[in-house]
């Protein structure tokens, strides 16, 4: 199991810190509708790319979808413009424009073409509003390669519910992105291949390091040294997770 570290893109001191010190990072994750809106972003996405292991690139769609018209089509022609510059053999893929609660199952299908006709690192996510029968569907023509499910909790799948989700794609040998996924007692007993979240970073703004021990109230460059070091205390769950379920996952 691969644990992606998100929200990396709003964190320019823990970058520059790590590429400081020479210390590589592991598995980070970065929204493209954050990198692609000025030169700056563009290059410290190249500079997160460069300095780790793994990385992963979410659409962002969902970042502006709500109260705001948008060019969907040239959005994602964009983005697909920026997967032939940014691409890497480090980069594990791109996921697709999942947004038919917006725009219907049908045009998704229709800016995923896009996306593929620039790369075959293009990663579906499964939402319910596709159904069941979908997901196999989805396993089956996208075999060997990266699929995503949603993790967040009370959305998308019950905890219980994962190990069937598994199963499925391992009969096709997919490997599983769980989106939002770093629940302890989930990531204890379900195998995925791959998971991300932004908790490490969140835990900050509510006064906890990644242990739930409470963080005194600082500001400025204090509050980026305690970001830094639930980053730290991250990167020691991605080796924990990874060694626990080594054999499991094949990675």
């Amino acid at each position: 199991m691969k644990i992606f570290l998100s929200a990396m893109e709003g964190s320019p001191f823990i970058v520059k810190y790590m590429a400081d010190k020479k210390i590589k990072m592991k598995y980070n994750l970065i929204s493209y509708y954050y990198i692609q809106k000025n030169q700056k972003q563009l290059e410290l996405a190249d500079m997160i790319r460069d300095n780790s292991e793994l990385i992963l690139i979410d659409s962002g769609a969902h970042s502006f979808q709500f109260g705001k018209k948008v060019d969907w089509v040239e959005y994602t022609r964009k983005y697909a413009e920026f997967i032939k510059e940014f691409d890497r053999p480090n980069v594990l893929g791109y996921f697709e424009m999942d947004i038919e609660n917006i725009i219907g199952y049908d045009k998704v299908l229709e800016l995923r073409k896009i996306l593929e006709k620039v790369s075959d690192k293009i990663i579906p996510v499964w939402h319910p509003l596709r159904g069941i029968e979908d997901y196999e569907k989805m396993c089956q023509k996208y075999h060997d390669k990266v699929i995503a499910i949603g993790g967040f909790k009370g959305t998308d799948i019950k905890d219980e519910q994962f190990l069937m989700f598994l199963k499925v794609a391992k009969k096709y040998n997919c490997k599983v992105h769980c989106l939002g996924m770093t629940r302890k007692k989930v990531l204890d007993k379900v195998p995925f291949d791959f998971t991300d979240s932004a908790s490490w970073k969140m835990k900050v703004v509510y006064g906890k390091d990644l242990n739930e021990r409470k963080l005194p109230k600082v500001k400025g460059l204090d509050k980026e040294y305690q970001c830094l070091h639930n980053y730290i205390l991250a990167m020691d769950m991605q080796k924990h997770y990874h060694k626990k379920w080594r054999k499991e996952c094949q990675d």
